[in-house]
C-alpha cells in the first residue's frame, strides 16, 4: 500500500471527524427546546452577531440547548438570523443568562427581501435568574428571510441562550349569559400548560381572576355574578407559568330567566279568567257576548302598564297610578345614567301558589317599549 494511498485515506478520515460536531448539532436544528415555544431555526440558518467574547458565538444561541449561549462581551449588540427559505411567524422567544439581577429591552427587524423592517415594539423583561425564560416577543405576523435582535443588556453583559421562534394559535372566546353566572367557551391551545381568566365591570379592566386546569376549554361557569351587570371577560393561555396566548375580550350580562306568564282574558286587576254568566243574566240593554261578561273596571286611580321587551315579549300589568309613576321615574332616571339595573314590579293579587308575594324584576337594558292605559274614572 502506499504513502499516498495512506495519506489520502487519513485526510479523509481527519475531514470526517472535523465535519461530524456539525452533522450532529445539525440535527438538533429545527427542533423544539426544552421549556420553550416554537422551534429553533432550520438546519442552513447563517447566525451573525454584532461582537462576541471569546468562543461565545453568535451560533450558540440556535444550537438546541439553553446551556451554552452567545455573549456579545459589551453591553449592547444585536444578532442577525438569516434562513434558507421564508419562515412564516409572528413571535420569537429567548431565554437569555442573567447574572445579576437586571433589565433587558429587545427590539426585533424582520428581512423582507434585502431589507431590514421593525416587526416589534420595544419590550424591556426583568431578568432575575441564570437561564431566565422571560414571555415570548410578540411581532407582526409575516413570511420574513430572517430576522435581527437587537437589544441592551442593561448593567451587564448581553447574552443570548437560545432563540426560538413560531406561531401563536389563538383564543375564540365565547360567552353566555346565565341566572348569576357566565358561561364561557374557548378552543384548545395545544401547547398550554393551563388557563387563567380575567374579568371585571369594565372593558379591559379586570378585577378578579380565576386559574383552571389546561383541560379545561369549554362550559365553564363563572358564579356569584349579579343579574343585570355587565361583566368583561378575557382568557389567557399560560406555559410554564409564562402568559403567552391572550383571547378576545366578550361582555355578558347575566340575567334571570325570562318566562312567558299565561294571557286569558279576564278580570285586569286579578288576573283570574272570568266566569260565564248563567243563563237569564245578560241585561235587556246589552249584546249578548257569546257566554262572557266584560272585565270589570276597578275604582281608583289606576293603569294597564304594558311592557314589551327586546324579544317581542310582552308583559301586563294593574298597578295605581303611584306604582306606574314610579317605574317611569326609576327609567328616565337610568336612561340619564343613574339608577339600578333592575326594577321590581309587584303582581299584586296576580299571585298563584304560596306565595307571600311576586315580583316581576324588569332589566332597564331589555326592555323595547311600554305603553300606559289609565283607566276613566
Amino acid at each position: 500500500m502506499s504513502k499516498k494511498f495512506l495519506a489520502t485515506v487519513l485526510s479523509f478520515f481527519l475531514i470526517s471527524i472535523m465535519l461530524l460536531p456539525s452533522a450532529t448539532h445539525a440535527a438538533t436544528l429545527n427542533k423544539t427546546v426544552e421549556g420553550m415555544l416554537g422551534f429553533s431555526p432550520p438546519y442552513g440558518t447563517i447566525a451573525k452577531a454584532s461582537s462576541s467574547y471569546l468562543d461565545y458565538i453568535a451560533e450558540k444561541s440556535i444550537d438546541g440547548s439553553i446551556q451554552t449561549y452567545w455573549n456579545a462581551g459589551t453591553y449592547k449588540g444585536n444578532i442577525e438570523l438569516k434562513f434558507p427559505s421564508a419562515i412564516e411567524l409572528n413571535f420569537v422567544h429567548i431565554t437569555t443568562a442573567a447574572q445579576p439581577v437586571r433589565e433587558v429591552s429587545y427590539t426585533i427587524y424582520g428581512l423582507e427581501g434585502e431589507k431590514w423592517v421593525k416587526i416589534s415594539d420595544q419590550v424591556t423583561h426583568s431578568l432575575k435568574a441564570t437561564y431566565t425564560t422571560p414571555p415570548p416577543i410578540k411581532v407582526k405576523q409575516g413570511a420574513y428571510d430572517g430576522i435581527r435582535i437587537e437589544a441592551d443588556g442593561g448593567s451587564s453583559w448581553l447574552a443570548f441562550n437560545e432563540i426560538t421562534l413560531g406561531t401563536f394559535e389563538t383564543i375564540d372566546l365565547t360567552g353566555q349569559p346565565q341566572n348569576g353566572s357566565a358561561k364561557l367557551n374557548w378552543n384548545t391551545i395545544k401547547e398550554a400548560t393551563n388557563y387563567k381568566i380575567n374579568y371585571g365591570t369594565q372593558p379591559n379592566k379586570y378585577s378578579d381572576s380565576i386559574s383552571v386546569e389546561k383541560d379545561t376549554k369549554g362550559n365553564l361557569v363563572i358564579p356569584n355574578l349579579t343579574n343585570g351587570t355587565t361583566y368583561y371577560f378575557q382568557v389567557v393561555a399560560i406555559f410554564n407559568g409564562v402568559e403567552t396566548v391572550i383571547s378576545n375580550e366578550v361582555a355578558v350580562t347575566p340575567n334571570e330567566p325570562q318566562t312567558t306568564e299565561p294571557t286569558t282574558p279576564g278580570n285586569p286587576s286579578t288576573g283570574e279568567p272570568s266566569k260565564p254568566s248563567e243563563p237569564g243574566t245578560t241585561k235587556p240593554d246589552e249584546p249578548s257576548t257569546g257566554g262572557a261578561t266584560n272585565p270589570q273596571s276597578p275604582s281608583g286611580n289606576r293603569a294597564i302598564l304594558v311592557v314589551t321587551m327586546t324579544t317581542g315579549l310582552e308583559k301586563e300589568f294593574d298597578l295605581s297610578m303611584k306604582e306606574v309613576n314610579d317605574f317611569i321615574a326609576w327609567y328616565e332616571g337610568k336612561q340619564a345614567g343613574s339608577g339600578s339595573a333592575s326594577y321590581a314590579i309587584n303582581k299584586h293579587d296576580n299571585n298563584k301558589g304560596p306565595f307571600s308575594s311576586r315580583k316581576n324584576y324588569m332589566l332597564y337594558d331589555r326592555i323595547l317599549t311600554f305603553e300606559v292605559s289609565e283607566y276613566s274614572k
